[in-house]
Parts: structure tokens; C-alpha cells; sequence
């Protein structure tokens, strides 16, 4: 009995405590942001595209040259953003992985910035600002997102 009762606090302990993970809002103008102060990275419910990534992938492909013109090039590139409580791009781009190279990094960081629809994250069913991370393995020539 006494170590179902422990097992219950915890979890009710983890339970609130789940998505208060909070990162620095550098790059974050007050306006493109519900709470610049509060920009979640560990949430309940991840802010995702209201377009499918499969689609956001063939765009990316035609929009981004770099790939297409090196195609020996390879890297694991990774671009974060926010995604703020409205759904809309909050700004904070940045790249988290390097590419190798400076003109792919921008490259990708513009396209990411045309994707404006977003289902934005949540927390105890509260749409938050929140951190998106780009995942990308270029190679062959194509960008393909994981």
C-alpha cells in the first residue's frame, strides 16, 4: 500500500510538472510571441505544421539549390524556431547542428521561415509558445526531413 501511494505522488508529481521546461527566448521579439518569457521546449502536445512534412519535403527540395548543385555533399543539419500560441512563426530561427556549410544553413532557415501555418503547442490543453527543431539528413543531393 505504502509504495502504491509513493508511485501515485510521483506520478502526480511528473504529471505537473511535464512541459515546464523553458529555454532562453533569444531572438524573440515580443510581438511574434504570446510570452517571450516563457517559450517551452518539453511540452505535452509539440506544435506541428498544419501542412504534412512529406509535402513540406518536396518543397523544401525545390526551394533549397544547394543540395541539387552539391550533390556529394552530405550533413545532419538542424534548425529551431518558435512556433507561438497562435500558430504563427515566433522567430527565434537559428541553427542548433551545423550543415558544413554557412550558405545551406541560410538556405534552410529561409525556407523554414515561409512555412506559416502551425498548430501551436499545448500544455494542460493551453496553446503555449513553444520550441520546433527541423531534423535533416542532405545527402545525394536531396534534403530529406527525419
Amino acid at each position: 500500500m505504502k509504495k502504491s501511494l509513493q508511485i501515485i505522488v510521483l506520478l502526480l508529481i511528473s504529471n505537473y510538472s511535464f512541459g515546464q521546461m523553458i529555454m532562453t527566448a533569444e531572438g524573440i521579439k515580443p510581438e511574434n510571441a504570446c510570452n517571450p518569457n516563457a517559450v517551452y521546449f518539453l511540452i505535452e502536445n509539440r506544435a506541428r505544421p498544419i501542412v504534412s512534412k512529406d509535402s513540406i519535403e518536396v518543397k523544401l527540395n525545390n526551394y533549397v539549390k544547394f543540395a541539387k548543385e552539391n550533390p556529394t555533399f552530405t550533413g545532419k543539419p538542424s534548425i529551431q524556431f518558435v512556433v507561438n500560441c497562435r500558430g504563427e512563426n515566433g522567430g527565434g530561427f537559428h541553427v542548433v547542428i551545423k550543415s558544413g556549410d554557412d550558405n545551406l544553413d541560410q538556405e534552410l532557415i529561409s525556407f523554414f521561415k515561409t512555412i506559416k501555418e502551425w498548430q501551436a503547442g499545448r500544455i494542460r490543453k493551453k496553446s503555449v509558445d513553444s520550441w520546433y527543431m527541423w531534423r535533416l539528413e542532405v545527402n545525394s543531393g536531396y534534403i530529406k526531413i527525419l
